[in-house]
């Protein structure tokens, strides 16, 4: 199995303070000169391209707060041999950006979305930006950058009552709804949050009757797409903890401060800027690539939780 797909965090820093993604507890963010600068990474994308990397997804933190993001996007763009560049956003910045994102070359986004409520979207966030991310979602509508993702992370005793909430949400404006199962890290106490997709199904299902499942695809991965009878409504289910899908994943992760990593649930990273630097770069990075897919594919129990880092560290 070869790697085909990249996600590459160009921040850990983010305008919001979701709870689930960064503790409570201060901790050290990446100063500006500890990034990859955007030569850096289009480098390792065109490298890693030549090497079968097909799908590249820019994420953050929230990658619109970092400096001159459309100069990224069209440098990646402009790579041969990508062919899907989309962005995960938390879309605060999003009704600013979404035009000029589609005009450089940008394929789509997907938007994290936990509440539709303003007080208990402010309550998981830290921010009351509700309204923010739904301008920014109908801005990315009219810009074309589709289909649009919707990612919920469902939390007990948070968000639970709202699923049907937003199904309906997502039927009304032709979007994919998908849910994603939350994943303790670094330790996190917080299990008590865990919400298994078979109950968000279950809930869905006691609604709409039998939700039916579309085609496999390796394209799809890691979520599990369905459709609801009678309806336009694509609803994906990503569930790490309940069905882990580790044994199919085809996907690297790029660390803002160029760090590859294997898995989101492996702490192992291997710093590329080293290499970057070095006499032999496309070699030792390429080195780099190979060791970081032969971890990937080494059998371990599962399910995988991070455990030395927050999720916006990992650009999760």
């Amino acid at each position: 199995m070869k790697a085909n797909y990249l996600r590459v965090s160009v921040t850990d820093r983010c305008n919001l303070n979701c709870r689930y993604c960064r503790p409570s507890k201060r901790v050290r963010q990446l100063k500006q000169d500890e990034l990859l600068n955007f030569e850096e990474i289009s480098s390792i994308v065109g490298l890693a391209a030549e090497w079968g990397i097909r799908k590249v997804r820019i994420t953050g933190g929230e990658p619109l707060v970092r400096n001159n993001i459309i100069d990224l996007v069209k440098m990646l763009s402009r790579i041969k041999g990508i062919r899907d560049l989309p962005l995960t956003t938390n879309g605060v910045r999003l009704a600013e950006f979404a035009r000029p994102l589609k005009k450089a070359g940008l394929s789509r986004v997907n938007v994290s979305l936990d509440s539709l409520d303003r007080k208990k979207f402010a309550r998981v966030t830290g921010r009351d930006s509700l309204l923010q991310v739904l301008r920014g979602i109908r801005a990315a509508r009219e810009a074309n950058l589709e289909p649009i993702k919707i990612n919920v992370v469902i939390l007990k005793g948070i968000n639970e009552d709202e699923i049907l909430d937003f199904v309906n949400f997502a039927r009304g404006k032709s979007l994919i709804l998908r849910f994603i199962e939350y994943m303790p890290t670094n330790g996190s106490e917080q299990n008590s949050w865990y919400f298994s997709n078979a109950r968000v199904k279950e809930i869905i299902e006691r609604r709409w009757g039998t939700l039916k499942p579309l085609p496999f695809s390796f394209n799809y991965l890691p979520a599990r797409y369905f459709k609801i009878d009678h309806t336009k409504v694509v609803l994906g289910f990503i569930s790490p903890i309940s069905q882990p899908f580790c044994h199919l994943c085809t996907r690297l992760r790029l660390t803002a401060a160029g760090k590859l990593r294997p898995c989101l649930g492996l702490d192992l990273e291997i710093d590329l800027k080293k290499s970057l630097r070095g006499k032999n770069r496309d070699y030792e990075i390429k080195a780099s690539f190979d060791l970081a897919m032969n971890e990937k594919l080494k059998e371990r129990p599962e399910p995988l939780y991070p455990r030395n880092k927050y999720m916006f560290q990992i650009g999760g």
